[in-house]
């Protein structure tokens, strides 16, 4: 190739550049996004948001309170047992539910309704005896009034018929208390409730006071725990008292305060009544007790809270119902209240549930009941 043609191809090559690069330049620009659109939020739908249920929180007195443990227990526990000797002919199995007066044990009767039997028998013959004894004294008195018979006689006749009064009341105790043996050769629970233990085995001998069977009334059962003589000043009957039971908070009633304390310990009993159905006898659990005079704090449903192992929180919601998460102390309690102290005010809406897996800042939809009593937005001004 000349020089020539290289020059000539170099100069359609730039020629052909520079054609392009006036056509781009005179091409029109694409309209830019309006700055509106670009910037709008995307529409959030509030069926899509997390239901959350709020209750406000509350002024009021409660009590320091410290806990002590206890164990649950029924009022009527008993160890029946034998109050005649005898082999053990049946007992009812463990588990089984009996009505007060029904027979939980039975003894061999045998040799109780022979001696029944004997003791019956005299009595029959002793009677025979007084009732001659009586008709002779009478007589030996009449004769003694006629002179026909010496005074010794009648007194003899009298003594004799006392004598035999006296054996024909033994007897008759005899067999009162050969019948009693008899009819206590059956074992009769002295109390509705559940045989818990059999304490003997069928075919095995039992003498008088061995334990049978264990009773327990399942419908009367109570706490007993021990507290500080200090707390008696806070304690009263028929005061309602919290008690956590399995994890979960019970309402009590004191039924009673034992007032005696021990000298070492300086602790007392207290005695704490429950519902049936709030726990089994043997449960443990841990009682409430007030510490202090009652005082005025705020306080929020114990469902509020939220545990974790840096802190305690609860999610406080704002105007436009964005959840915040804030950090609280907790103190007394009170059943469902708990004390709390933070950046609240009272009255304040805070989530009671729906809160496990919110983050601070998240907006939340309130159930039917909560947004009746949910704070309202403030309207836009202008």
């Amino acid at each position: 190739m000349t020089r020539r043609q290289i020059i000539l191809g170099s100069s359609g090559a730039l020629l052909v550049a520079a054609l392009a690069l006036g056509v781009w330049l005179l091409w029109p620009a694409p309209k830019a996004a309006p700055a509106d659109a670009a910037q709008a939020p995307a529409a959030v739908n509030e069926a899509d948001l997390p239901q959350v249920t709020v209750a406000q929180v509350k002024s009021v007195r409660l009590a320091p309170q410290a806990s002590f443990p206890g164990t649950v227990m029924s009022r009527n526990d008993s160890k029946l047992a034998a109050d005649v000797a005898g082999r053990v002919e049946w007992v009812a199995e463990v588990g089984t539910a009996v009505a007060k007066g029904d027979v939980i044990a039975r003894l061999d009767k045998h040799m109780v309704e022979m001696q029944r039997d004997s003791d019956k028998a005299n009595v029959t013959r002793l009677e025979a005896v007084v009732k001659f004894d009586r008709v002779h004294a009478d007589r030996m008195d009449v004769l003694l009034g006629k002179g026909a018979v010496a005074k010794t006689v009648r007194d003899q006749a009298i003594s004799t018929r006392d004598s035999d009064v006296a054996a024909l009341a033994a007897a008759k105790s005899a067999l009162e208390r050969s019948q009693y043996r008899l009819d206590h050769a059956e074992i009769r629970a002295p109390f509705a409730g559940r045989v818990a233990a059999r304490l003997i085995n069928i075919g095995e001998y039992a003498n008088e006071g061995h334990e049978i069977v264990r009773l327990v009334a399942l419908d009367e059962i109570e706490i007993s725990a021990e507290v500080p003589i200090t707390s008696m000043h806070y304690l009263k009957e028929n005061m309602h008292v919290t008690a956590m039971i399995d994890s979960k908070p019970v309402e009590t009633v004191v039924r009673t305060v034992v007032p005696v304390g021990d000298h070492l310990s300086r602790m007392v009993e207290v005695r704490l009544t429950i519902a049936p159905s709030s726990a089994f006898v043997g449960d443990a659990a841990r009682v409430l007790v007030p510490s202090a005079e009652p005082r005025t704090v705020l306080a929020v449903p114990r469902d509020a809270l939220i545990l974790r192992e840096d802190n305690t929180y609860l999610f406080k919601l704002d105007k436009d119902k964005t959840a915040q998460r804030i950090a609280v102390g907790t103190g007394a309690e009170d059943g469902e209240l708990v004390e709390v102290s933070g950046t609240l005010s009272e009255g304040d809406h805070i989530i009671v549930r729906g809160a496990e897996h919110l983050e601070s800042g998240q907006k939340v939809r309130l159930d039917t009941e909560s947004a009746a009593r949910a704070p309202q937005p403030i309207a836009n001004p202008g």
